[in-house]
């Protein structure tokens, strides 16, 4: 129309509304086209059913799986989930599909094995009947009482899984007469047509809308007192890590004095509003390290052995184990806040035998250390929440979903793998192609010795005679006095101990654990907690109070251990199958 600006188009828009050309109905219809709403679906129309969902997510980019409803900033796996159940119209809302998680993990925390239960909507419309009440033409007051309740489909009778079919006799969905009034009834099933009918296949539908890093594998019915957090029979943790120069040996030591039943609260970061037990049972914990094979077809890793490994390296050429990807696993019941994190960052100081492995027997001394030692957490993007066990529940996968999850794995794997590969291709060509002089090398080496000589000096203060740089060797290297960075590196390794690492060439002084300053211990900590007078130190908040008293004071008073053993050996036997 050639018009210059809004204001020209505004302008004409009054006109032809004063003129009635057009009126606000046109305007509100055009804006309807432009902008649909959403589609309402009415979810009473159909059953709903008790169903665990078992998915993974990458959780490098979330902020946890747990969804923080009062937050707008929220970047919760959950609520990724939550819009997929409502996007689907599989819910109405979080509050009234009775949800609940297995594990809770943490920002930056992947799961490969996640598990939550929840009632969602079935495909089968409420009043399916199983036969027809009516089929020999009888009229619903002649039958005899309850048969026609009898004969509805109930919950249990639905299709364990998506392929099962079930003949069923459902109500005809008759459009609305305005003067007659519904024709068909939905509590009186006069209405009715046979049909064979099958269930959702949910992994599939909320894959289609979730973002690519969260992936629903599979699911299954389950009974109605089913509970993804009370139901677990064990978690099973991942931690990754390279090996660099790690005594695998040394750190699979110390795993083995947590395996059984020991107080953890120097493992973990102590959250006393919430938790007043800190006695974890841990079933096993083992190192395991990847194997030779590429194939996907077996397993890829093996339990170290330190005796296999010499067997394996006998009349052959070393291999490279610098760069040998392990992990660490643990399983146990449950867990305590960061506890797997606390648990990496102390072996991960035994590997680099910068302490004994039975400096854990130490930690879980809570008499002789009720302190917990001052240690960063270990990274979090390693640790995976790789498996949540239940004692009757056994979840059903279709293929295509199947498929296609693994479709987008390989994607990714594919990408991040040659992109390693690009980053060792750098890694290799630099040291078979630099060339630095061997002056650089002998100063660059000396100025590492001399800082350890002077860190080791400060700590060793009054102890120990001060020490000595011992004088360097001249290395290798050509007339000019150059050599190869493939040849310098082997030289700072041999004099200093340390290799190109995340950790860069600074030298740190390790002080041990059991000499470092200590945390406020629990009782301090509950101390502070209830303590309301303004002259004290660390005064607590009014809502630290409350959750202290709702989630502690509150639960103890009404503890019965009879009751509790009842209750979770009533929530062991609960789950389901998709056979």
């Amino acid at each position: 129309m050639g018009l210059k600006s809004s204001h020209e188009a505004t302008f004409i828009l009054h006109s032809l509304l004063s003129q009635n050309v057009i009126t606000p109905s046109q305007i509100q219809n055009a804006k309807d086209q432009l902008h649909p709403k959403p589609k309402q679906v009415n979810n009473s129309r159909y059953m709903t059913r008790h169903i665990a969902l078992r998915f993974h997510y990458d959780g490098s980019t979330y902020s946890g799986l747990a969804q923080n409803v009062n937050s707008p900033q929220d970047n919760s796996v959950e609520k990724a989930l939550f819009a997929a159940l409502s996007k689907t119209c599989l819910i109405e809302s979080r509050e009234s599909c009775g949800y609940s998680r297995s594990g809770r993990t943490d920002r930056g925390v992947s799961a490969f094995g996640q598990v939550v239960a929840l009632r969602v909507k079935s495909a089968f419309p409420v009043g399916t009947c199983k036969r027809n009440p009516l089929v020999d033409g009888s009229k619903e007051e002649d039958l005899p009482e309850g048969t026609t309740e009898e004969a509805w489909l109930q919950e249990k009778d639905l299709p364990k899984n998506h392929l099962d079919r079930v003949k069923c006799w459902v109500p005809v969905k008759q459009k609305k007469n305005k003067m007659e009034g519904d024709s068909c009834n939905k509590e009186k099933p006069t209405c009715l047509v046979e049909k064979e009918m099958k269930e959702r296949d949910f992994a599939q539908m909320l894959n289609s809308v979730l973002p690519k890093n969260i992936r629903v594998l599979g699911w299954s019915p389950v009974t109605e007192e089913f509970s993804a957090r009370f139901s677990t029979k064990s978690r099973t943790y991942r931690y990754f890590f390279v090996r660099r120069d790690l005594d695998l040996e040394a750190m699979g030591k110390g795993l083995s004095y947590m395996v059984g039943k020991h107080d953890f609260r120097n493992l973990c970061k102590m959250n006393c509003e919430e938790v007043d037990n800190f006695e974890r049972q841990i079933n096993f914990g083992k190192i395991m390290v990847a194997t030779k094979s590429n194939e996907f077809d077996v397993f890829p890793y093996q339990e170290y052995n330190s005796n296999d490994e010499e067997s394996m390296l006998q009349g052959k050429k070393p291999l490279d184990l610098h760069r040998q990807i392990c992990y660490f696993e643990i399983q146990g019941q449950a867990f305590l806040w960061h506890q797997i994190r606390c648990i990496a960052s102390v072996l991960f100081m035994i590997g680099k035998s910068l302490e004994k492995p039975e400096v854990i027997v130490e930690l879980l001394d809570i008499e002789k250390n009720p302190g917990k030692p001052c240690y960063p957490f270990a990274p979090e993007l390693p640790l995976v929440l790789h498996q949540c066990e239940y004692e009757n529940l056994r979840f059903g996968h279709s293929v295509q979903n199947l498929w296609r999850t693994c479709c987008d794995l390989e994607s990714k794997w594919d990408d991040l793998v040659l992109a390693a590969e690009r980053i060792r291709n750098g890694i290799v060509s630099l040291k078979g192609e630099a060339e630095v002089l061997k002056d650089d090398v002998l100063i660059f080496v000396k100025s590492i010795l001399e800082e350890k000589r002077k860190k080791k000096d400060r700590a060793t203060r009054g102890v120990l005679e001060p020490t000595t740089v011992d004088e360097l060797p001249q290395p290798v290297c050509d007339m000019n006095g150059v050599m190869l960075w493939k040849d310098a590196l082997e030289f700072i390794f041999n004099h200093t101990g340390l290799r190109p690492n995340t950790e860069g060439p600074t030298v740190q002084v390790h002080i041990p654990l059991m000499q470092r300053g200590r945390g406020t211990t629990y009782v301090e900590k509950i101390k502070s907690i209830l303590s309301d007078e303004p002259g004290t130190p660390q005064v607590s908040s009014k809502r630290r109070r409350d959750a202290y008293e709702n989630n502690i004071v509150k639960k103890k008073k009404a503890n019965n251990k009879e009751e509790d053993d009842a209750f979770y050996k009533r929530m062991a036997a609960q789950g389901g199958s998709f056979v």
